[in-house]
């Protein structure tokens, strides 16, 4: 037990003294500063750069001693004092020589030196940068610069034959472009070669270099120069696509091709021209170019006719240095079906400017890629509008369009796939706002078409598409009468007519309006005028048509019934003279020689009716001899024109025959009574006064049938005496006079001491 306290002792002893021998050589030899790098200038300075020492220091001593070239011979002692941890002490010799380098810190209580480190200058010097002279692109390499450098001995220490020690950078930057690149180079002299350039761009380049080993920093960057490199042959083909226009009645189809211009990066030069040649599918060659005969620099498309088979096209650029890649389309055959579209065609507007198209892949199908078209929709045709497409490959099934596309304005985007040889695909398409707005204009042409009853109906023409703004959801169509609220109905977007119904009578003025989600348009208007109670004029038109057709019926039927009636009010009978007591009377003496009477009175007449066949057998002597003496009464009828009358003297014994009708003088209306029969009057005169006034009966005779004519009335001399008989014999001379108005035929008989007498105050 006591040898084991001892041991414990022992060991416990012997840690106390370790710590304490620690300690004790700890205080008595602490760190030095540590030099970590210098940096020599030719024939300038050098900077080093150190680390402190366990003992913090009040100041540095920085020691330079530039070693003699000559063995024995003295050196030169350089140093710099600084509380930092860097100093630059001034030299002014070259780098080529051997230098040894301390660092001494200052302390309170002693001076701690570092180690003293010796080399030559050379392998810590910073080389002076050099001057880039020019940049010229190499012939046949158009990946590469030739960069050249000139500089001196003095500043650049560093001979012809060192410079392959050297290790050089370059930076270059394309223009057009803010990053930079670095790059390592090798230096065989005082040019390189660069090649890590793309072809026909114009760059900007700077060197730098440093000497031997990892320790050498790198110079400053020399001054900066621009070079172009040289042009090549484009390295991709142009985008290439087509859209048929048009089929003849051959199966001739005119297509139009369609290319984009290749940016910059890829065409390798300023393209020259484009060449376009297409062939069947048998590989013969088609001569008929159309416009894509020539194709310069600027064109873009071309159009040109092929055939209704299968057929491909080929597209290059050609630059100075070459042609490009050839890109090739299918065309099916006119018969031939096309593979299906894509599916799942969506649109989403990302801003005012953009548009997100997405589509899936058709079913159990595997296209080669895709082109996305879109346009502006417009009232005319869509080849009026600049066409935008993109070709992307197979693995795409998005694409972000931005080019060409503004608020407002409707864009059909179409996507169709590719399935290589097998030419393109049916293309799905949508119509797309980015935004939508109100429309800008009103429906065209707002008609009322046409009006039946309290039914009007409505046409209007739709507002042209770019006008639109928007989807039209509905058409709003205002109606309202004067002073009077107006209503409203819906109609779907659609419809482009309407039938308002239960209109009442008046005037209406009517508004049309398109609305799109972000609000209505401009109205369109016209007005109409709904009659007064247009359906109740037509029931009664329809009762009052209805009673006509059973009333005329009536009234004909019981016209014919008062037939005789009318004849014998109209039409009385007249007495006839055969039937008078002197119906055999003969004169025996005659007139032939007796003085003309000028004055006598007529006492009565007697008028016959008869017809008018009877008229024209009768003999009108015989009549007047057997009615010799007659009483003449003269009766002012409305239905009785009597012939014009003239004093003369006729030949004949007998009275002519005048043919009479009837008409009403009550109104102006002449009313055709040519049934009437015609009247033969005979006139006989018995014995009178001296000096009788003359008689004058003249009036006018018109008829459908006859035209104005003169009746003659015997002049007779009367004989007085007592039992004797006058005796008459006919001798006359005729004299016409002019027909008389009727105002001046009743003066006439005035004159004539003829009093007239009513027709119908006697007979009706």
């Amino acid at each position: 037990m006591e040898r084991i306290l001892v041991v414990v002792w022992t060991c416990c002893l012997s840690l106390v003294l370790c710590q304490a021998f620690s300690m004790t050589t700890t205080k008595a030899s602490p760190r030095p500063p540590r030099l970590i790098y210098c940096v020599f200038l030719e024939r300038a300075n050098v900077t080093c750069h150190w680390k402190a020492g366990d003992i913090p220091a009040k100041n540095y001593t920085l020691k330079v001693e530039r070693m003699p070239f000559i063995r024995n011979a003295k050196s030169t002692l350089f140093t710099c004092t600084t509380s930092e941890n860097s100093c630059t002490a001034i030299t002014k010799s070259t780098a080529r020589i051997t230098y040894c380098i301390t660092v001494i810190a200052h302390t309170d209580s002693q001076d701690i030196s570092s180690e003293r480190r010796c080399q030559s200058g050379r392998i810590e010097v910073m080389l002076y940068p050099v001057t880039l002279d020019s940049v010229k692109p190499v012939r046949g390499r158009p990946q590469c610069l030739n960069v050249t450098w000139i500089s001196t001995l003095a500043l650049f220490p560093v001979a012809d034959s060192e410079v392959e020690k050297l290790k050089s950078q370059i930076e270059f930057t394309a223009e057009g472009q803010f990053n930079v690149q670095v790059e390592n180079v090798t230096a065989r002299n005082k040019s390189l070669m660069v090649c890590l350039f793309r072809p026909d761009t114009s760059y900007t380049v700077r060197l730098r270099h440093s000497y031997e080993g990892p320790q050498s920093p790198w110079s400053l960057w020399s001054n900066a120069q621009h070079g172009r490199t040289g042009e090549d042959a484009p390295s991709v083909a142009p985008p290439f696509w087509r859209r048929v226009i048009q089929t003849d009645k051959n199966g001739w189809r005119l297509v139009s091709l369609h290319w984009k211009p290749l940016p910059r990066l890829l065409a390798n030069g300023r393209v020259l021209f484009f060449g376009v040649t297409c062939q069947t599918e048998s590989a013969q060659v088609l001569n008929d170019h159309g416009s894509c005969s020539h194709l310069g620099h600027t064109s873009t498309s071309c159009s040109l006719h092929l055939p209704e088979g299968r057929c491909s096209c080929k597209l290059t650029a050609s630059t100075s240095a070459g042609s490009s890649p050839k890109a090739r389309i299918w065309l099916l055959g006119a018969s031939e079906a096309e593979p299906p579209p894509p599916r799942q065609i969506a649109a989403t507007p990302l801003d005012d400017n953009s548009l997100d198209i997405r589509w899936m892949a058709p079913v159990d199908w595997s296209p080669s890629g895709f082109v996305v078209e879109w346009f502006a929709v417009k009232e005319t045709e869509k080849n009026n509008s600049i066409l935008y497409w993109e070709k992307l490959n197979s693995s795409c099934k998005s694409l972000v369009i931005t080019e060409g596309v503004k608020p407002m304005e409707r864009y059909a985007v179409s996507v169709t796939a590719l399935y290589g040889e097998q030419g393109a695909g049916q293309d799905g398409t949508i119509h797309m706002y980015t935004r939508q707005g109100a429309p800008t204009a009103a429906p065209k042409e707002v008609l009322v078409q046409q009006i039946t009853g309290r039914t009007a109906e409505i046409v209007w023409s739709p507002v042209p598409v770019e006008l639109l703004h928007g989807f039209i959801r509905n058409y709003t169509i205002s109606y309202s009468k004067e002073n009077q609220q107006a209503k409203r109905v819906l109609v779907p977007g659609h419809v482009h007519h309407y039938s308002l119904k239960n209109l009442l009578p008046g005037n209406y003025i009517i508004l049309v309006q398109a609305n799109t989600d972000a609000g209505p348009g401009k109205a369109g208007f016209t007005k109409m005028h709904i009659g007064e109670s247009s359906d109740e004029m037509s029931i009664v038109t329809y009762t009052l048509l209805s009673i006509m057709g059973t009333t005329l019926p009536l009234a004909l039927i019981a016209c014919l019934a008062q037939s005789k009636m009318v004849k014998q009010k109209l039409c009385p009978d007249v007495p006839d003279p055969s039937d008078s007591s002197l119906a055999n009377w003969t004169p025996k003496t005659t007139l032939e020689n007796m003085p003309v009477m000028t004055e006598f009175k007529i006492e009565h007449s007697k008028v016959v009716l008869l017809g008018e066949s009877e008229l024209e057998n009768s003999n009108p002597d015989e009549y007047l001899t057997d009615h010799s003496v007659c009483d003449l009464q003269t009766y002012s009828s409305p239905c009785y024109s009597p012939p014009p009358v003239s004093q003369a003297q006729t030949t004949q014994n007998t009275i002519q025959p005048v043919k009479q009708c009837f008409t009403r003088a009550k109104t102006t209306s002449n009313a055709d009574l040519s049934s009437c029969p015609s009247v033969y009057s005979s006139v006989h005169f018995s014995q009178m006064p001296p000096s009788p006034p003359t008689l004058l009966l003249d009036s006018t005779y018109q008829s459908n049938h006859w035209q104005h004519s003169t009746v003659s009335v015997n002049e007779v001399n009367l004989q007085l005496g007592g039992d004797s008989e006058p005796s008459a014999s006919p001798r006359s001379t005729t004299r016409a006079h002019p027909p008389l108005s009727k105002p001046d035929e009743l003066k006439t008989f005035s004159r004539g001491h003829v009093t007239p007498k009513p027709f119908f105050s006697k007979h009706l």
